[in-house]
């Protein structure tokens, strides 16, 4: 069984250029990340367990006096605190449940589920841009997602002409960089 993550791992982490300043252990990292982001996105969904099967469904924990005070971060459900940043590009391809929590760690609202960018137009993009969009990146579409060019947060539309295809490797710098 390691052989198969392992070789899986190797086959994705190979640096994207001479320009990936990556680390080998971040490379290995997100290739791991990809692989299951793949899975999760690919798999028959009788194979998965009932949490499965689909793309990641965040519960972002945030503490009331957080919220009152437009604190930077929030919680993930396994405890990973997360950066704005970080949640902003999880949430270009998630369905994200904000939970607000009292001092005492008790939920005090729990919002709906909303998928970002429908399943119709993520398909639209994907045809549209045949893989990763940025220059050079072979990245085929089954390990892209889908990125708001001007940000949805921000008021940027959710339509055809303002969605790109990204890998994770390049979601990441476009969240990294602003």
């Amino acid at each position: 069984m390691f052989d198969a993550i392992a070789t899986v791992i190797d086959a994705k982490a190979k640096p994207l250029g001479r320009d990936d300043q990556r680390s080998t252990g971040q490379r290995q990292a997100e290739a791991l990340a990809d692989a299951c982001g793949f899975v999760l996105a690919h798999a028959d969904h009788a194979t998965l367990p009932d949490a499965g099967g689909r793309r990641p469904h965040l519960n972002v924990l945030i503490r009331l006096e957080d919220l009152e005070t437009r604190a930077r971060s929030a919680m993930l459900d396994f405890g990973g605190r997360m950066s704005p940043a970080s949640l902003r590009m999880l949430a270009c391809d998630a369905a994200v449940v904000p939970i607000v929590m009292n001092g005492a760690g008790q939920p005090l609202d729990v919002g709906r589920s909303t998928r970002v960018i429908p399943d119709g137009l993520r398909r639209a993009v994907t045809a549209r841009d045949r893989g990763c969009a940025h220059p050079g990146c072979d990245r085929t579409p089954s390990w892209c997602e889908i990125h708001h060019i001007w940000e949805w947060e921000h008021g940027g539309p959710t339509e055809l002409n303002n969605l790109v295809s990204l890998c994770k490797v390049h979601h990441r710098l476009i969240h990294d960089s602003g």
